[in-house]
Order: structure tokens, then C-alpha cells, then sequence
């Protein structure tokens, strides 16, 4: 059984309220008014058993002063968002967020899914491994989202001098956006559940495939201008991010998968090790054809000169194997690159011409794994 809902108009704040307060997942918060001198100037979070002052499903996150800097440290990607313009023109990358395979297909490109609750790794992929972020408990609550765009407009205003922006609440939407995408098949949910990416509802229990498929409709319905950057994309490889890290920022890497230095080199000096291996290959075809040119001229008669002459071919058919290797793999790279590179501008020309900022390829394509 699947569901699925038309793309529509990005969905306001009421929308995800008014599906939230229906479906009733979580009461344990309420937004409550606050200012100076009666004058209401924000929103902050209270718990409505005194009891349990902390954010649903995270007890150390106490209801207070710190609490929006954890969210922001939980939810937004300001680093990766700097490095995904540099990825248009040297590391393609489509910026469509519908790339992204439900959540058991992944097991059919032989990828490991790899919890971790870093808001930079959700949905980056690295050969064998997919990292994903679960669902907190506390999205299921309304009155915390009423909070998260109030705080997240404040944020913007106070560092609006600076222009420094956490968009704090267009993050927490295009990442519920995502789930969308993987989760689109019953067997995507009961697999979700398995690994804990759905979080329980305030009674203890799970939704059903049902309840789920009512309370993302908002969330589906979001188009690109009302999520942050790196929403804006769906699956990332890593390998091109931590390139794009190293130039444009000069890091050794964005994250490493390998974090001891002996299993960094390995990686980096592999494609070192595979030039000197194939130069190595390439000069010894050399010197043998070249011994065998100075023994052509002296071999005893016999079967001698034509296993010289056979020698002397021999390596030159080697060198020019290799040579065509090499030139077919660099033409590979250069094609797919070049496809690659006009499937993201034709991407990106349809969302300026759209009225949502929203576009989908015709066709997906994970393109070549470098």
C-alpha cells in the first residue's frame, strides 16, 4: 500500500499545525507569548508537566536559554551549505531534491545505512555507506514548530547586520521533506522504524503507515524556496565533498570516514600508487622493445629473429593498450562530467523559471561514483 500526494504550493505554518494538532502525536510543549513591559516581543517553549522541563525524546535539553543554540547545532548545515555552489562548477552535483532512493532501495546499490544524528551527513553517501539523521520526537509536537519559525525570524533579525542567517526552521522543513522521498513505500517505513528513524508518539507507541503518510502531506507540498540550501539537493557523494573541501577551503577533508592517518594515506596515495604502476608497466614495455631492436641485429639464425621481432611487438601492442585505456577512461570521465554538469544548469534554469522554485529532472542519474 502506498500514498502518495501532489506537489502543491509550499505549505505555511498552519498547515503543518493544523495536521499536527489533528493527528495529536505529541502535547508535551506548548509555546507561550513572552516580552518586557506586557509588550509580547517572542515565543518560548514550556513543558505542561512541570516535571519534564526538556525537549520529547531528549531529557538533557532543558527548556531554557540553550536551547535554541542546540537546535541549531542539530539541524542546520552552514558548512556544508558553503561548499555546495563551489560542487556546481568542479563537482557536478544535480540540485534536485527528489534524488534520493527510498529507503529499501538502498540496499540495492549494496549500501550500509549508518545512523548518526550530524545534520552535515544526513543523506551523504560514501561507496558502501549512507549516513541518515533520525526524526526527533519533538517534531511531532505543533507547538514546537509555532516556536521554531518565531525563534528562527528573531535569530535572522538580530543578525541581520552581521548577515548571518540560521535558517533554522527552513532546515527543520526540508529535512522532514526528505523523509518524504525515502520513506515512500510501507516497507520504507516498517525498515525506518526498525533502524529508529521514526521516533515515537507522546503515548509511547509508533504510527501507523497511515498516521505517517497524513502528517508529512505539508511537508510534501514544500518546494525549494522554503528550505535551506542543502535541501535544495537530495543524495551527496562524500568523496566530492571532501574534494570540494580541500580546494575550497584547503581541509584535508569535510569528514572523514577513516579518521587514523595510516588509513587517510592509503586512500590518498592510491591513485599515486596506481600512475606509478602504470608508468612502471609502460617503461618496461619500452626497454624491452628496445633490447630487443639491439639483439635483432646480432641474433643467431633460427627461430631467434622472429621471437625478437615477436618481443618488439609485443611491447608496443602493451603501450598502445594502455594508451587507449587511459584516453577511454578520461573521455568516460569527461562525458558523464559533461552530462552531469548540463543536467544541474538545466535543473537550475527550470527552478528560475517556475513560480515555487521547484523543478524535477526527467530522469534520475547518481551519474559516476568519483
Amino acid at each position: 500500500m502506498t500514498h502518495s500526494f501532489p506537489s502543491g504550493p509550499a505549505p505555511a505554518l498552519s498547515n503543518i499545525l493544523n495536521v499536527a494538532r489533528g493527528l495529536k502525536f505529541n502535547k508535551d510543549l506548548e509555546a507561550v507569548a513572552a516580552g518586557i513591559g506586557g509588550k509580547q516581543t517572542r515565543r518560548i517553549l514550556q513543558a505542561r508537566d512541570k516535571k519534564k522541563n526538556y525537549l520529547p525524546g531528549q531529557p538533557r535539553i532543558r527548556l531554557g536559554d540553550g536551547l535554541l543554540a542546540y537546535l541549531t547545532e542539530s539541524h542546520t548545515t552552514d558548512e556544508l551549505d558553503e561548499l555546495l555552489p563551489f560542487m556546481r562548477y568542479i563537482f557536478v552535483q544535480t540540485p534536485s531534491y527528489d534524488h534520493i532512493k527510498p529507503l529499501h532501495h538502498q540496499g540495492s546499490h549494496e549500501r550500509k545505512i549508518k545512523v548518526s544524528e550530524n545534520p552535515g551527513l544526513h543523506l551523504v553517501w560514501y561507496h558502501e555507506l549512507i549516513f541518515i539523521k533520525p526524526i526527533p520526537a519533538y517534531f511531532y509536537s505543533p507547538d514546537f514548530w509555532e516556536y521554531l519559525e518565531n525563534a528562527d525570524a528573531e535569530a535572522e533579525a538580530a543578525t541581520a547586520a552581521t548577515k548571518k542567517h540560521k535558517p533554522l526552521y527552513s532546515a527543520c522543513v526540508g529535512f522532514m521533506r526528505s523523509y518524504y522521498m525515502l520513506i515512500k513505500y510501507e516497507i520504507d517505513f516498517q525498515q525506518a522504524c526498525d533502524l529508529r528513524l521514526i521516533p515515537k508518539k507522546g503515548n509511547g507507541q509508533l504510527p501507523t503507515y497511515e498516521e505517517w503518510c497524513e502528517f508529512m502531506v505539508p511537508f510534501s507540498q514544500a518546494s525549494d524556496d522554503l528550505v535551506s540550501r542543502r535541501y535544495h539537493y537530495g543524495e551527496l557523494r562524500l568523496t566530492r565533498i571532501n574534494n570540494a573541501a580541500f580546494f575550497r577551503k584547503g581541509s584535508l577533508a569535510y569528514f572523514h570516514i577513516y579518521p587514523q592517518w595510516g588509513s587517510f594515506l592509503k586512500h590518498t596515495l592510491a591513485p599515486i600508487v596506481t600512475v606509478f604502476a602504470v608508468s612502471s608497466v609502460i617503461l618496461n614495455a619500452m626497454q624491452v622493445g628496445l633490447a630487443a631492436v639491439t639483439m635483432l641485429q646480432t641474433a643467431p639464425d633460427g627461430l631467434w629473429p622472429k621471437f625478437v621481432a615477436a618481443s618488439i611487438w609485443f611491447s608496443v601492442v602493451i603501450m598502445i593498450t594502455i594508451a587507449a585505456g587511459l584516453v577511454a577512461a578520461l573521455l568516460g570521465i569527461i562525458i558523464m562530467g559533461v552530462k552531469d554538469l548540463v543536467r544541474g544548469n538545466v535543473v537550475r534554469r527550470q527552478k528560475k523559471t517556475t513560480k515555487d522554485g521547484d523543478a524535477r529532472p526527467a530522469a534520475l542519474s547518481h551519474g559516476l561514483t568519483w
